[in-house]
């Protein structure tokens, strides 16, 4: 992967953590910390071809959806 692609995705998931952030009236290091115990950022990360290309709607109900299947 190029550096380039990286720093893309990187930017990605920074995008999503403000957004649910907002969303949910939580601190980013509270989406950060709950992101990474939950594989949210790995699967932005696994999905970032599809999910960039879509709304951040689209987006947070993607996070959400996946929250609500996948949660510890």
């Amino acid at each position: 992967m190029t550096d380039n692609k990286q720093l893309a995705k990187l930017e990605f998931v920074a995008f999503c953590i403000e957004q649910y952030k907002m969303a949910t009236k939580q601190t980013g290091c509270e989406v950060e910390q709950m992101f990474s115990q939950q594989g949210v950022i790995k699967f932005l990360i696994d999905h970032y071809e599809v999910l960039h290309t879509q709304s951040a709607q689209f987006i947070q109900e993607e996070i959400v959806e996946y929250l609500n299947i996948h949660q510890l």
